[in-house]
C-alpha cells in the first residue's frame, strides 16, 4: 500500500493565528456526561486557521469566493522541495515549499509557466509586512490555488499525488482544507 502523509495542522484551542485574525476556540453544545443523547460540539475560527485554501477575494474584490476554487487545481502531482530550490519546479503544475521562515517572490513564481497551485508550511506566502501581496496577486494573475499553513516536516523532498480539499464556504475569502500527500 502506498503510504500517505496528513499534511494539515491540527485545529486546536492555543494554535497560533494571524495578528489580529480570530484564533480557533471550540466548546460543546451537549454532553453525554450531562445527560444528553449525544455529544455536539461546535467552534468558531478564522477561514486561514491552520492549513487552507486562500481565495482570490481574500485579497482582490473581484475575486472569485471559497466555494469556487478549481479543485482540479488541489488534486494531483505535486513536488515538494525547500524554497531555495523552487526554480527546479518549472515543469510542475503544484509545488509544496519548505519555506525556512521565509517567503516566495512574484519573480519566483512567475518563473514557473506551467504553476497552478503553490502552497507552503509559512502562514502566507507573502511577507506578513508587505501589504501589496505581490505573491498572492501574481498566483491569482495565473489562475493559480494557494495554500498556506502545511505540516511539510516529516515529508521528505519529491514527487507525490496531492489531494487538498477546501471546505465549500459559500462568499468566504478561504476556507479550511485537509491536505494529503500519497506515494507515487
Amino acid at each position: 500500500m502506498k503510504r500517505i502523509w496528513d499534511v494539515s495542522r491540527v485545529l486546536a484551542p492555543g494554535m497560533p493565528a494571524w495578528p489580529g485574525d480570530r484564533p480557533f476556540e471550540r466548546g460543546w453544545t451537549s454532553r453525554l456526561e450531562d445527560g444528553a443523547p449525544c455529544n455536539v460540539g461546535h467552534f468558531t475560527m478564522s477561514c486561514h486557521a491552520g492549513t487552507h485554501l486562500d481565495a482570490p477575494f481574500h485579497f482582490a474584490l473581484t475575486g472569485a469566493t471559497a466555494e469556487k476554487a478549481p479543485l482540479n487545481c488541489c488534486v494531483g502531482p505535486c513536488a515538494v522541495l525547500p524554497l531555495e530550490r523552487l526554480a527546479e519546479a518549472a515543469g510542475e503544475e503544484r509545488v509544496l515549499i519548505r519555506s525556512g521562515g521565509r517567503c516566495p517572490t512574484a519573480a519566483q513564481v512567475d518563473a514557473l509557466p506551467g504553476l497552478r497551485l503553490l502552497g507552503t508550511d509559512a502562514w502566507s506566502v507573502d511577507p506578513e509586512a508587505d501589504a501589496s501581496l505581490a505573491v498572492h496577486h501574481a498566483l491569482w494573475r495565473r489562475g493559480a490555488v494557494i495554500l498556506e499553513g502545511l505540516d511539510l516536516e516529516a515529508v521528505p523532498d519529491g514527487r507525490y499525488e496531492l489531494i487538498a480539499l477546501p471546505l465549500r464556504l459559500a462568499g468566504m475569502d478561504g476556507a479550511p482544507v485537509r491536505a494529503l500527500l500519497r506515494e507515487i
